[in-house]
């Protein structure tokens, strides 16, 4: 872990008010921009524009606000990732992210903690981690958006969005809000647990924008019959492993668990793993067995015991003992007497294990959500929509959803910030 050097403040274009006074949110003063959605992208686009001088308000079902940001990371919030690219993004307009990413870099998130106060520190793959964690985080960003003027309307469910001569309406459950522009960030449907919900799928319909359906991303998967026993038999068994699937890997932690695979590959996998399709495993990602086993020196070894030193005791005992009967009397023998077929019949299984998971846990687990509004209908500099001026989406409403690692949560303050740059 190490500790990070802040780059130079954000630059931030101070443009004074718009005019617009028709704008109406009772009680208070008229407001140049509604957010629908108070969490991580609807803060950082309220932050951003409020700093421009604009007048803005979010409107939130929860009474707290960026319920999922409080508990991103285990609390300890992955806020960001310094490998933000396009190719750690699944959409399908992979371009589509390109310039917002470019716009604002991690290394302005890392600027904007130092300026509310808060410093961050570096893990494995690029990870970024808030040392405060993710409350102190989250409150440190509603804080500094009611400094700047922000108004929050908690408590209050958004039911429908219509366009009007003066800019939209939205209609909530405690009443209507009007204002001229108005930034969908109302997130997707993964962690219902936290607030996820259809609502955006439902406002697409209603305003007849073309929604790709969600399917649930980063989600631990479900075995059947006997896959399922042998997890049960090795759960809280961890290893780093890759899982490989329609021509996509990932190398991380794999964790065997009562209900099928969880981990960090596993989600990472499933969020292009497609119901039917075999995972390909590998379970010593860094070494060769093959080598191993026709190593010389290794000779005199009994080919289970090279191939148990490369893995937890539990699970090669468990793959050992689930060997058809001839490759498990191969494994008792002695390297030098394998012959080549059978030595590269024990390398496949721990090299090019198949797995078939039955599912996965949905969106009741999910992390985050493929899916969402069609990015072909905004721009991808202002993130407006392109036939209803003045209505904005940012975050998980549209169809880009980031892999593991803080991609999500980087997405989410790139695109807010974007937007709240052009509202």
């Amino acid at each position: 872990m190490s500790r990070l050097v802040f780059p130079a403040r954000i630059p931030y274009n101070r443009a004074m008010p718009t005019s617009a006074t028709h704008a109406s949110l009772p009680p208070g003063p008229p407001a140049d921009a509604l957010i629908l959605g108070a969490g991580p992208a609807g803060l950082l686009c309220a932050l951003t524009a409020a700093r421009r001088g604009r007048r803005v308000a979010l409107a939130d079902a929860s009474e707290i606000t960026a319920r999922k940001l409080r508990a991103s990371g285990g609390g300890r919030s992955n806020c960001t990732n310094l490998n933000a690219a396009p190719e750690h993004y699944l959409s399908a307009n992979p371009h589509f992210v390109a310039q917002a990413l470019r716009r604002f870099t991690p290394q302005y998130f890392l600027a904007l903690l130092d300026q509310l106060g808060l410093s961050a520190s570096e893990e494995d793959f690029g990870r970024i981690f808030c040392d405060q964690g993710a409350t102190p985080l989250t409150d440190a960003l509603e804080g500094a958006c009611r400094k700047a003027g922000c108004r929050f309307l908690l408590n209050r469910r958004v039911e429908a969005v219509t366009p009007t001569r003066e800019g939209f309406r939205v209609d909530t459950d405690r009443g209507p809000l009007n204002a001229p522009r108005v930034v969908l960030a109302l997130g997707s449907p993964a962690w219902p647990a936290l607030g996820g919900t259809d609502s955006t799928a439902r406002l697409a319909g209603s305003l007849g924008l073309t929604h790709v359906p969600a399917r649930p991303a980063l989600t631990p998967f479900t075995c059947t019959g006997a896959m399922l026993d042998l997890c049960r038999q090795l759960s809280g068994v961890g290893l780093t492993a890759t899982l490989s699937c329609l021509g996509k890997s990932f190398t991380d932690g794999l964790l065997f668990t009562h209900q099928g695979l969880s981990g960090p590959a596993a989600l990472q996998i499933s969020s292009h793993w497609r119901r039917g399709e075999a995972l390909t495993i590998d379970l010593a990602p860094g070494a060769d067995l093959g080598q191993l086993l026709r190593d010389p020196a290794r000779g005199r070894h009994l080919a289970r015991t090279v191939l148990a030193g490369l893995m937890p005791r539990r699970l090669a005992d468990a793959l050992l003992a689930a060997l058809p009967p001839k490759l498990a009397a191969a494994a008792n023998r002695k390297c030098a007497e394998l012959p080549r077929a059978q030595l590269e019949a024990l390398a496949a299984v721990v090299h090019d294990w198949r797995v078939t998971p039955s599912g996965t846990l949905g969106m009741a687990r999910a992390e985050a959500a493929s899916g969402g509004l069609d990015t072909a209908l905004f721009s991808p500099r202002t993130f407006e929509c392109r036939a209803l001026p003045g209505f904005f989406a940012i975050g998980e409403a549209l169809d880009v959803a980031g892999e593991l690692g803080g991609y999500n949560l980087h997405w989410a303050w790139a695109s807010g910030f974007c937007a709240g740059m052009a509202v």
